[in-house]
């Protein structure tokens, strides 16, 4: 759990009453069970002093560390007893790994029809027709994801998709932000925009999301505990580290 918080991540230096103390990077060794902070300016701080290190994305805290100080340099300083929180943050700033199945609709291109030997018909420019496929959905947030398919879609290009199986998306319109090129097996992959969530698609999306958040975030257990944190509902997979 939470091992992908062990490498450097934007982070702030705040005291346990939340108040901002400096900016810069942290990490974490949960096997060790500390928590570092650096910058270029660090406060000096008494060993036993309680302080947070909270993680950040885009601006957003995403995760606090509380613990107390062991070490305190000009430029480093280590919590340990640390206890951690994943902050409702961390729902919106991240995008999780999962495994799903999905169907989406669109308007594609029909495959090229190979010409005849002596044809001397003019081509004709080929018409987008309405289509079902197949998608497999491997990367998830609140307002993107990621998926991979055998239809070639373009840039900016909108359709529907359902997620899922029982849905966990129904029917909501996406936007191609990113299309990757084909590779074996003619697969292509795409990071696309989710332009609304209407119905019960925001409930059951953050819903997944939190467990998800938990299980790829959360590091530290509380004190005297030590089992799993919650697990993630049948119907989605933990994601991949």
């Amino acid at each position: 759990m939470g091992k992908r918080i062990e490498q450097d991540f934007p982070a702030l230096l705040k005291t346990v009453e939340n108040k901002l103390l400096e900016y810069g990077t942290g990490c974490a060794s949960i096997a060790a069970g500390y928590v570092e902070f650096k910058s270029e300016f660090v406060p000096l701080f008494k060993m036993g002093t309680q302080l947070r290190i909270v993680r950040i994305k885009d601006e957003v805290e995403t995760q606090v560390f509380t613990g107390e100080v062991y070490l305190s340099s000009e430029k480093m300083l280590r919590l340990v007893s640390v206890r951690d929180e994943v902050l409702p943050g961390a729902v919106s700033a991240y995008l999780y790994d999962v495994k799903l199945p999905g169907n989406a609709s669109a308007m594609v291109l029909p495959p090229e029809q190979p010409r005849r030997f002596f044809s001397f018909a003019s081509k004709q420019e080929a018409i987008p027709v309405w289509q079902e496929f197949p998608v497999t959905v491997y990367a998830l947030s609140l307002g993107r994801l990621k998926f991979t398919c055998s239809v070639p879609l373009s840039q900016g290009q909108r359709f529907t998709m359902t997620v899922g199986n029982p849905p966990l998306l129904e029917d909501v319109s996406l936007e191609v932000e990113l299309p990757v090129a084909f590779g074996e097996g003619e697969t292509g992959s795409y990071r696309c925009r989710i332009l609304d969530l209407f119905g019960d698609n925001q409930r059951r999306l953050e819903e997944c999301l939190q467990e998800l958040s938990l299980a790829a975030n959360k590091a530290f257990p509380p004190p005297a505990e030590s089992g799993p944190t919650a697990p993630v509902s049948p119907g989605w997979e933990a994601p991949g580290e």
